[in-house]
């Protein structure tokens, strides 16, 4: 069992033990994490039916989440919450053993999610990147400076890069030009967004291919990606760590150039030659 989990909500006993939890205790998990109060209307076998998974599998995975059984976690769930614990004061990284506690955090992030993604699902990410006439780079919220992130790589190795959304513009518009030739990179990292799902099920039936990059127990459009990479992202404080998805990120763009090989290389030198020749010229820009 990841950790001492006990006496945590049963939400975050989940995402606590998630890591270590095998593929069909992850359905179970997937299906609580997208709806809590499963456990209370269903029974043990009703949730089992709808996981699909077996009455045995459902019994292991609440006994490895610290419960006796899974009517101990069913009469858990049913009981009033606890008044909310005072939320952590933004300076408490004021130490260096708390700043040793938050790199440990990411380092850990680090290894689990290069662990759990497997080669075969990367290998196709690239591909599909690769022979897509136009790559789509989407984006909401929390997740738009991980886009913008992806973009500013993406454009160096690739002519034909769009983003969603895009200031001042509106993205039915800016989608309409999306073909079945075409592949989009999904960020749902952390909250889950309706448009994101909306957009990525669009692109599937416009017969797009989707690359989507979430965390590790996020089912944002899950069911519309061609590939998910999932990333660890627990924080150490009161923030999620991006620094899983972001090394995810530059390694998906620098196996991409890679791939595609010697016009990649041609467009690095060629924007290269543009810098030193407008020199100065740049120097004021944003």
């Amino acid at each position: 069992m990841a950790g001492n989990i006990a006496g945590l909500p049963l939400p975050q006993r989940v995402l606590e033990a998630y890591d270590e939890l095998t593929k069909s205790e992850r359905r179970l998990a997937d299906l609580l994490l997208e709806n809590a109060d499963a456990v209370v209307l269903h029974s043990a076998s009703q949730l089992s039916a709808r996981a699909g998974v077996s009455n045995a599998t459902t019994a292991r995975f609440f006994r490895r989440l610290g419960y006796p059984s899974f009517k101990s976690a069913q009469n858990e769930a049913r009981r009033p919450a606890e008044p909310a614990k005072e939320a952590p004061r933004i300076g408490r990284f004021s130490s260096k053993a708390d700043l040793g506690d938050h790199l440990a955090a990411d380092v850990q992030n680090l290894v689990r999610s290069v662990e759990q993604i497997r080669s075969d699902e990367l290998t196709q990410a690239i591909q599909t990147m690769a022979r897509a006439e136009k790559l789509w780079v989407v984006g909401f919220g929390e997740n738009y400076p991980l886009a913008h992130f992806a973009r500013a790589l993406l454009i160096r190795v690739k002519p034909d890069i769009r983003m969603i959304p895009i200031g001042g513009f509106s993205i039915p518009e800016e989608f309409a030009s999306v073909q079945s030739t075409d592949t989009m990179l999904a960020l749902g990292i952390g909250r889950r967004t309706r448009s994101l799902r909306s957009i990525m099920r669009s692109a599937v039936q416009s017969g797009a291919q989707v690359v989507l990059v979430t965390d590790q127990a996020t089912r944002a459009g899950a069911d519309a990606a061609t590939v998910t990479l999932r990333c660890r992202t627990k924080g150490a404080g009161i923030f999620d760590s991006v620094v899983a998805p972001v090394s995810l990120l530059t390694y998906l763009c620098s196996a991409l150039a890679l791939r595609i090989g010697q016009s990649a290389i041609e467009r690095l030198e060629f924007i290269h030659q543009i810098h030193e020749d407008w020199g100065d010229l740049l120097s004021g820009d944003i």
